[in-house]
């Protein structure tokens, strides 16, 4: 009887520990990766021969697969109401870097499949440790107050959106403004 007390006060302890902002404390190792993999389909180059539309078919999912390796979760979380929020680290495009941190949320059906995506926002490249530090309290403060207002004109923290530039959650790509 005390070795069962014992057991279950180990669990309850270890599950307390967990970190609620932590994809394994939501997701598998299999389906964290297939969830990123889908992440990737949203925030990342589109596969070759792909548009804004096609990249979602099943043929294109293997290119989004193979980015796995340069992709990684920093923050994870799932609120009440079944929003889902997170913070990774990216490849850039860039000749200034190599990373930046992507924050958005999503929600998720019955089946797993993402619906409502939306990127909030794009770091600057960075060194790691800086987009891990940023990317915390940019994260605290999207799960906590809802948006992340007081960062969008600080350029350490926010290269995209800016005075040019808007997320268009029916492409699900960052474009420039109309006008502009």
């Amino acid at each position: 009887m005390k070795i069962n007390t014992l057991l279950l006060l180990v669990l309850v302890i270890v599950s307390a520990c967990k970190d609620k902002y932590d994809v394994s404390s939501y997701h598998s190792s299999e389906s964290r990766d297939s969830l990123l993999a889908d992440i990737i389909t949203y925030v990342y180059v589109r596969a070759p021969y792909s548009d804004s539309k096609t990249r979602f078919e099943s043929r294109f999912r293997k290119y989004y697969v193979d980015q796995l390796g340069q992709f990684r979760f920093e923050k994870y979380y799932v609120d009440a109401r079944g929003l889902h929020y997170f913070y990774l680290i990216r490849p850039a495009r860039s000749a200034d870097g190599n990373i930046r941190g992507v924050l958005g949320t999503f929600r998720m059906d019955d089946q797993g499949k993402i619906y409502s995506f939306r990127e909030i926002l794009n770091t600057p490249i960075a060194p790691l440790p800086v987009l891990q530090q940023r990317g915390e309290e940019l994260f605290n403060s999207l799960v906590k107050r809802g948006h992340v207002d007081d960062y969008l004109k600080h350029p350490d923290y926010v290269e995209w959106p800016d005075k040019i530039t808007y997320y268009d959650t029916i492409q699900y790509e960052w474009l420039v403004k109309p006008g502009i």
